[in-house]
């Protein structure tokens, strides 16, 4: 089975879940991590980034075949800047 498939499986569940709750909620809560990351130091801030971090990361995973170079590039920048921030936080 290929790494796409088995993701696709295992994170299947979480977003179809994410799917059925108002639009406002997964919004209010990346937003909720990633200032609370921003705004915290040490072990918690690092793991609210990396909330941030997988959940883009995986987003970026799944669109990448779809997405242009110039939408690569800047999806990935930013991936870097929040590896940048959970780093320096921690």
């Amino acid at each position: 089975m290929s790494l796409r498939r088995t993701l696709e499986l295992r994170a299947g569940p979480a977003l179809v879940v994410l799917a059925r709750l108002p639009r406002w909620v997964p919004f209010v809560l990346v937003l909720g991590c990633v200032v609370g990351g921003l705004l915290l130091h040490g072990v918690a801030a690092a793991v609210l980034l990396g909330v941030v971090l997988a959940l883009l990361g995986l987003q970026l995973f799944f669109a990448w075949p779809a997405l242009d170079p110039a939408g690569r590039v800047l999806r990935t920048v930013v991936l870097g800047l929040i590896v940048g921030a959970a780093v320096s936080r921690f």
